[in-house]
């Protein structure tokens, strides 16, 4: 009798020193983590560039290492050249032009900071519509002028400083780009080989039963797909149907608007008419009316069709995810990761929202 008490005694004494033991031990995997994150940190902005391709193009890979009978690395390869020559070259080019695009708009409004409101009406003799227009308004707001013209400048200056600091970093992307590329292209070539190697690994990690993990994982899948294929593959798709249409019908920088119109594409309610509207006011104002409505038609039948058919196609209805949420998610991405945002914000927002499903799932149920 006194022997079973004692064992059952010591089954409810912790033993001091594998308790300290324990503690020591995890400390150590801390520091180790903590050290080796630091060491990859400056490889962050590769690492994400690598997993945003890989997740978008890894349903192609499988596709053609199919056909190819299970040769990953030769798949991998081709996929990866393809990717090079029909999508990042023409895409380097396609930046390179919004650089001078936006570097010309800018300059068109360097003059602007340097002139008075008169000299500016002025300077708009050229286009009779749009000066009638403006001296209309001008002779009525003549008392409150002095105010209205150092906001004018005012405003005009920090559009101008924010368009150059916006260029600034556009540069220093652009310098960093092919040292950028070269390892981007080796991670996404590991991810798409390894990538359901390093999927299992993570799976193997979180306790659970495995239909449960299953169930977490496929919402997590819809989630990020909700927002990389739903909000931001028809934003892009948005911009290149703008980016055609302004290009066929002449307008002005018409590759930055383009871009604008991807951005405008996040924003709730008005979305893309931020950009369209304004350039069918523009059109109308210097007497290009064929080609204002051609722009209207365009902008009604195509881009802002394409929320309405696509979204639905590419993502279903299984996962909706408001318009708000992805605006300040694109728009918050942008101001911190420059244009890796564009795609990280949205991201992380899917992240997000994916632990909120998770703690739903495993807590509240």
């Amino acid at each position: 009798m006194l022997y079973t008490t004692n064992l059952n005694m010591n089954n409810f004494i912790k033993d001091p020193s594998k308790d300290l033991g324990f503690w020591i031990l995890l400390i150590l995997v801390l520091i180790v983590i903590v050290f080796f994150i630091y060491l990859l940190s400056p490889l962050f902005y590769i690492f994400c560039w690598a997993a945003i391709l890989a997740f978008f193009i890894y349903p192609v890979y499988r596709f053609i290492n199919l056909k190819f009978r299970n040769h990953k690395r030769f798949s991998a390869i081709f996929v990866i050249v393809c990717l090079l020559l029909f999508i990042i070259i023409p895409f380097s080019l396609i930046l390179l032009n919004l650089y001078s695009q936006t570097l010309s708009f800018l300059e068109t409004l360097k003059p602007l900071t340097q002139k008075d409101l008169t000299q500016f009406i002025e300077s708009l003799k050229k286009y009779p519509h749009i000066y009638s227009l403006i001296s209309k308004i001008f002779d009525r707001l003549q008392p409150s002028l002095p105010q209205i013209q150092e906001r004018f400048v005012q405003f005009v200056s920090n559009l101008f400083q924010g368009g150059f600091k916006f260029l600034k970093d556009f540069v220093k992307f652009l310098f960093s780009f092919g040292f950028q590329l070269a390892f981007t292209l080796i991670a996404l070539y590991y991810f798409l080989i390894d990538g359901e190697k390093f999927l299992n690994e993570i799976i193997h990690l979180i306790p659970g039963e495995k239909e449960e993990k299953e169930k977490i994982l496929q919402k997590v899948s819809l989630i990020l797909k909700g927002v990389l294929y739903g909000n931001i593959l028809t934003g892009i798709i948005q911009g290149f149907l703008a980016f055609l249409i302004y290009f066929i019908l002449g307008i002005p920088q018409y590759l930055l608007w383009a871009f604008l119109t991807v951005i405008a594409s996040f924003i709730p309610f008005l979305g893309t008419g931020l950009i369209w509207g304004p350039l069918i006011i523009y059109l109308l104002i210097i007497g290009s009316y064929i080609k204002a409505f051609i722009l209207f038609l365009c902008a009604i039948l195509l881009i802002a069709q394409v929320d309405n058919f696509l979204k639905p196609f590419l993502i279903g209805e299984k996962t909706k995810i408001h318009n708000l949420l992805i605006f300040f998610s694109v728009l918050g991405g942008l101001a911190k990761f420059g244009l890796l945002g564009l795609f990280l914000g949205p991201v992380i927002l899917g992240l997000i929202l994916s632990i909120i499903e998770i703690y739903k799932m495993k807590v509240l149920h």
